[in-house]
């Protein structure tokens, strides 16, 4: 009788600790990215949100993976001349 008691408040306060723990992690990430976002926009730059992954993950079809139709080639490649560009010309967005 104890030893169940003992055994059912351990496994209550292991799985409060886990509960505490992840809500602690998710709360790091949160205030994390409010200050990642907080600061980019200090610096006058916008934050872009990437969202192509879950574009992808929506279109997902289980079987489709390596069966893909070939890819076609892109033709020819054209090589590009390099040319040096001056500190005052280069434009940030």
């Amino acid at each position: 009788m104890l030893s169940a008691l003992l055994t059912f408040i351990a496994r209550v306060l292991f799985t409060v600790a886990t509960v505490v723990l992840v809500l602690g992690l998710m709360a790091v990430a949160v205030v994390t990215m409010i200050g990642l976002l907080i600061w980019s926009l200090l610096r006058g730059r916008r934050p872009v949100l990437d969202t192509s992954g879950f574009a992808r993950a929506r279109s997902f079809r289980p079987g489709r993976g390596a069966a893909r139709a070939p890819v076609q080639p892109v033709g020819e490649v054209i090589d590009v001349e390099a040319r040096e560009v001056s500190g005052a010309a280069i434009r940030r967005d």
